[in-house]
């Protein structure tokens, strides 16, 4: 399982990207949900509903290595109340030249995420919805109307031959699901040794479909009873 490692001196050669789209001043808010344009480096803060929203500053690397995509990190910090939550936005180039991306990322009732046209980029943050991907940063929980979900944790584990050696490592990880007063400890192992590429587990009328498990953060869809749109 590999986790992507920006190389963050490869990211000081900035340029500066002037579209007319994504200009500073064409902030948009609709209700529960706003469009942020950003600019390279740091932006300004943006209180909406009950926090506030830094993006810390942004990255566009000037000279990507291919031209199928521009390789992008957005540091995000959240602030609401005396607790803060920060996390990184990633636009990155996968296995095989495949793009790649870490968003939306989930923090409570939203979701993060970011719009790129052009290089341009912009943050979008929205009520969470049932059958949209989303990623759980660990220690973070994502409510989808009253339904919660907890990234509690993962444990590194190994299994070993009969001479002990090790033959496969693995990790199993831990999410705490709620519904008002009925919550349940939910356990699975890495998606690499299922079978198939996905893994679906059920709780009462809700399915949650873990779609990758990058060791600090979790990809899922969740779905209620069957209205399933994939």
């Amino acid at each position: 399982m590999k986790v992507f490692e920006f190389n963050i001196p490869l990211m000081l050669f900035l340029v500066c990207i002037q579209v007319s789209g994504y200009g500073q001043s064409e902030k948009k808010m609709r209700n529960h949900s706003i469009t942020i344009p950003l600019k390279i480096g740091k932006n300004p803060s943006t209180q909406f509903e009950t926090f506030f929203i830094e993006p810390a500053n942004l990255f566009i690397q000037s000279n990507p290595t291919t031209k199928a995509f521009t390789p992008i990190q957005l540091e995000l910090k959240i602030i609401e109340n005396n607790s803060s939550y920060t996390t990184f936005l990633r636009n990155y180039d996968g296995s095989g030249d495949r793009q790649k991306n870490n968003f939306p990322k989930a923090y409570q009732n939203y979701a993060f995420d970011l719009k790129i046209n052009q290089a341009a980029v912009a943050l979008v943050v929205e009520k969470l919805d049932f059958g949209k991907a989303i990623f759980i940063d660990l220690g973070q929980t994502a409510v989808i109307e009253n339904l919660s979900i907890q990234f509690e944790g993962y444990i590194g584990e190994w299994s070993e031959d009969i001479d002990g050696n090790q033959t496969d490592a693995f990790n199993t990880y831990t999410i705490l699901v709620s519904e008002e007063k009925e919550q349940e400890t939910m356990t699975f192992v890495s998606l690499d040794i299922q079978v198939g590429k996905e893994l679906s587990l059920a709780w009462k009328d809700y399915e949650i479909l873990i779609l990758e498990d990058p060791e600090k953060a979790l990809k899922l869809k969740v779905f209620k009873n069957d209205a399933k749109n994939k």
